[in-house]
This record gives C-alpha cells, structure tokens and sequence, in this order.
C-alpha cells in the first residue's frame, strides 16, 4: 500500500499534461502512486499516458465525458493510499512538495500549499497564499475555499470513514464543497511556502466560467455561514468576506462575532476580516 495516492483528472490537455505528471514522477518522496483519470479525451492525451514508463502510474479511461468532480470521485475510489494529493493537469508540484506534506499534516485531515502562478511560456510569477493555521482556514472557508485545490494532501481514512466525496451536482467549485464538509469533522491548515506551480492560460475553466464558479461558490459559502449562526444575514455578510458589492458590514460583524464564540479569537482571522472590511472593491 503506498504511503499517498496522486490524483489528477484530465480532458483535452495534450500541451501541459507531461509535465504535470513528470512532476510528480519526479518528487522526493517516493512511496506513491499516480492515478490519471482520463475523461474521455479526444486529442494527444492518451498518446502521451501511455508513453509514459513508471510502473507508479496507472491510468483509468472513462468512455465518455464525466466532468471533473466525477472524474476524481473515479480515481478516489481507486486509491490505496494513507493519503491522497491532488494535482491539476496543467500545474506543476516542486520536487519536495510531497514530503514535506506528509511531514507537515500532523493530525490534521488535510493540509494545502501556497502557490506561485507559471504562465504558458513557463515562467514563474505571483504567489498566492492562504490562511496558515486550523482558525483561519476556518473563517476563510465561510466564504470561499480555504485551499488552492491542486496543493491538497487529505487523510483518505478520514475521507472513507465520513463518506465524503466530491458533489458531481457542482459543475465548479466541487472542491470548495468537499473542504467545507471535511472541516466539520476535523482541522486543516496550509505551509506557506509555494509547493505547486499554478498553471494561468485562457483556456483553463477558471478564466472561462467565473460566473459559474461564483454562483457556486455562493451556495457553499451561504450554507457554511447558515451553519455558524443562524443570526445574521448571510447573504449580506458573504457580500463583505468575499470582498463584493452590496454587504453589509454591521452583519459581517455579527458573524465574525458568533465565529469566535465556537471558535475563539484569532490574530489572523481578525486581519483578514480587517481586511475584508477595508477592500477597495468592497467600497466600490
């Protein structure tokens, strides 16, 4: 049984797959395996899988189109690791990502990375960071995903023994969904430092369907926010932590309030509320 399970769904991405999976192939620690979903895909794809030489690698081929969160539901039931990984079909993990994953989650049910952007010429840009510690990912998953969901490393027990998996009803932020329903049974964190190359490319979901991704988002958030309290406006405080127009700061308040009564207070939760309070696009 090896230690993780890497799990990467791909449709269609015969520019930037090889590398995704060349990185993990190449990674320090080296008791895994890799599980590719393919999802029924039409170009180079399946090619360039089958070219490539590690008995670590297995490839699951569905017949037709599944979508993502299908796709992963796929290959978790496939795994046989303590714990599972994620990575998209376009990113990039860094040579030590997972070692220092399985170092770093402790009793945690799942830690999550920083990340830099890479564009499609490969070169390296922005870092993008989320909250460090258990309270933080908390707050910040009452209004978006508290993880960058190709950095996940998650305890597939825990996953097992809570039957939790992706929500093949969520066209977009299915990962968002499944973090938010995890947390309920135990922490999260995230290292800071960037362990995965982000991929930046006008073709990726993402920079196409942001309408979409909101309006999921959205649902999570306000069930996430229903969950905490029941005392405030929860579309009204979302507006404000997600940094859009028409919030109400007097509800955000409350629920940052009712927060830290289950919670307790927090230095980095209170940053980033102060921060959500004093976005310039909020005021916008």
């Amino acid at each position: 049984m090896p230690l993780v399970s890497v799990l990467l769904a791909v449709r269609n991405d015969e520019r930037f797959v090889a590398e995704a999976v060349q990185s993990v192939v190449r990674q320090t620690l080296r008791d895994f395996e890799l599980i590719v979903v393919d999802d029924a895909s039409t170009d180079g794809t399946p090619a360039i899988l089958a070219g490539i030489d590690d008995d670590r690698l297995s490839i699951v081929r569905n017949e037709e189109r599944l979508g993502l969160a299908a796709s992963l539901n796929r290959g978790l039931e496939h795994a046989k690791g303590r714990y599972v990984a994620r990575l998209d079909s376009d990113d990039v993990a860094l040579p030590n990502r997972l070692e220092r994953q399985v170092a770093g989650i402790g009793s945690r049910l799942a830690v999550g990375t920083a990340v830099r952007d890479l564009d499609e010429q490969g070169v390296v840009g922005k870092l993008h960071r989320n909250p460090l510690g258990p309270r933080g990912v908390r707050w910040l998953a009452l209004f978006s995903s508290p993880f960058f969901h190709p950095t996940v490393l998650v305890d597939r027990e825990q996953l097992n023994r809570h039957g939790l998996r992706y929500d093949e009803a969520f066209e977009e932020s299915e990962d968002y969904d499944l973090w938010a329903r995890l947390l309920e049974h135990g922490d999260g964190a995230n290292l800071p430092d960037a362990l995965v190359l982000k991929r930046v490319h006008a073709a990726q979901a993402s920079q196409r369907r942001g309408h979409v991704q909101e309006s999921f988002q959205r649902k999570v958030a306000l069930r996430q926010i229903a969950r905490t309290t029941a005392d405030v406006d929860a579309e009204r405080a979302w507006r404000v932590g997600a940094r859009k127009r028409g919030g109400s700061r007097r509800e955000f308040l409350r629920l940052l309030r009712a927060f830290e009564r289950q919670h307790g207070r927090d230095r980095a939760v209170r940053s980033a509320a102060a921060r959500a309070l004093l976005s310039p696009r909020r005021r916008a």
